[in-house]
């Protein structure tokens, strides 16, 4: 079956091998820069960009975006809820504007679909899809709602679609499976990113098929030779878990307004802070992928701004 795989060249996305559109998601590659060097990337989510500050910290985002910037990182991916209504227009020109930096500097940006892509969308879903091809997904996307990412060759990411079905039998399981067991050996780590969290704060039930994701885990990711971290947003806090062997994130503090989180037994991070805008930092060096959650504290001014309460990495090999 032929597939369709796009290069990043200074921030340009160029078509390697054309494929029809009804065939196959593409996958994008994100070159791995200098043999040996360290690969950055960034992960974080819920920037609800727009210009009502009643929904969002229009400070807090504009300096993560900024911060993220100064990062220099290949690669920039969101978990969804990237603009507040899916169906504004001048939600995405919020987001390009207060980006510009990012393109700028030509990181690529790969971002998952949210329940706030489709906000203002219960008859009008192709509405909000096309805004969203247009104005925030990689060029080259459209038709399609999920695609993979490589970050060089040892990093396969795997962008979903939650509002989409990921049940036994359906298309975009199909196709996850498919990603996960076509994986060369060269892939020593597969991110799995979507914008229900499939592990949680037990105060906030299942949305749609996000479990199906770590039910899948819990039974194959023991046998498969790369290592699984899964990073989730729409709960506006950060945490951390560990399950049968797989990293699980929640990366929700991009901007939009805070949301508590009641850290159970089995959260890793910890934290002891409320509110927690942030984005993580990945650092992959040789078989060590390292993160770090990078933290912005609203109330505080300068430097004393930035912490980094929590770190952790994630060795290839089982």
């Amino acid at each position: 079956m032929k597939s369709w795989c796009v290069a990043l060249a200074i921030g340009v996305l160029l078509p390697l091998r054309a494929a029809a559109a009804a065939e196959q998601p593409p996958r994008f590659e994100v070159p791995a820069g200098v043999a040996g060097a360290p690969l950055t990337f960034v992960i974080y989510g819920d920037t609800r960009f727009t210009k009502r500050d009643e929904v969002a910290n229009a400070v807090a985002r504009r300096a993560l975006v900024a911060k993220i910037a100064g990062e220099h990182p290949a690669a920039i991916l969101i978990g969804g809820d990237l603009v507040f209504t899916g169906t504004n227009e001048d939600d995405y020109e919020t987001y390009k504007g207060e980006t510009q930096a990012w393109s700028d500097a030509h990181i690529p940006v790969f971002p998952t679909l949210g329940n706030h892509e489709f906000r203002g969308c219960p008859d009008e879903v192709d509405r909000c899809l096309d805004n969203w091809w247009k104005a925030a997904a990689p060029p080259g996307l459209r038709p399609f709602r999920w695609y993979s990412v490589s970050l060089g060759p040892a990093i396969l990411a795997l962008m979903l679609d939650s509002d989409s079905p990921l049940r036994r039998g359906s298309e975009q399981r199909a196709w996850f499976e498919r990603q996960i067991m076509g994986a060369g050996p060269q892939v020593k780590f597969i991110l799995v990113m979507l914008h229900y969290p499939p592990v949680r704060d037990l105060i906030y039930p299942s949305v749609r098929d996000e479990k199906e994701v770590a039910r899948y885990l819990a039974k194959n990711a023991a046998l498969l030779h790369p290592m699984f971290v899964v990073i989730g947003s729409h709960v506006h806090n950060y945490e951390r878990y560990r399950r049968n062997g797989v990293t699980y994130l929640v990366s929700g503090g991009g901007g939009a307004k805070p949301v508590p989180a009641i850290r159970w037994f089995g959260e890793l991070s910890k934290l002891r802070t409320g509110v927690n805008f942030h984005y993580l930092r990945f650092v992959l060096q040789n078989d060590t992928l390292s993160a770090t959650m990078v933290r912005f504290a609203a109330e505080d001014q300068g430097a004393s701004a930035w912490t980094q309460p929590d770190r952790f990495e994630v060795r290839a090999g089982k």
